[in-house]
């Protein structure tokens, strides 16, 4: 049975309704269901069962060719002039009120899907830029950025942290 998502595909990455730019190197979804082992003495180093801890998701995407706009709404404490970007030093700021929601709609002929079986929604998200840049004729420049998923607790998802398809 295929993924209604696809199984092979670019993607456009939309973070609060915003298209965040092209991507080089692809866009990888991933996630752990943690656990916790339970033990018992007679059994040794055996686990006798294992409870859920919890789920770790996390989306990384490395973005091209990126406008100004697109790079404030990805680097945290930015501003964005008419040709500049200001970058401050952040510190305690929470990111749980500000996580967006984050859809990846699969790229054909570069057109992103208009249908939202083949999307995958990731409810809460908040964008990590890690910014590294190589000035040189071999390597092309890219803000690669991870973003920190967290559970629904706002819309008709209470508790959901992503799914794929319509809702």
């Amino acid at each position: 049975m295929a993924l209604p998502i696809g199984d092979i595909n670019p993607v456009q990455v939309l973070w609060n309704a915003i298209d965040l730019g092209p991507t080089f190197g692809g866009v990888k979804f991933n996630e752990e269901l943690t656990k916790k082992e339970i033990f018992e003495d007679g059994h040794g180093k055996t686990p006798v069962d294992a409870v859920t801890t919890g789920r770790l998701t996390g989306v990384v995407a490395k973005f091209t060719r990126s406008s100004l706009a697109q790079l404030e709404k990805m680097i945290e404490s930015s501003t964005a002039g008419v040709n500049n970007l200001k970058v401050i030093n952040s510190v305690g700021n929470p990111m749980f009120v500000r996580s967006m929601e984050l859809i990846l709609k699969k790229l054909v002929d570069n057109t992103p899907s208009v249908l939202p079986a083949e999307w995958l929604h990731i409810h809460r998200t908040f964008p990590i830029a890690k910014p590294s840049f190589d000035f040189d004729n071999d390597n092309q420049r890219l803000i690669e950025v991870e973003f920190m998923c967290f559970p629904d607790d706002a819309s008709g998802q209470v508790n959901e942290i992503w799914r794929m398809g319509p809702a």
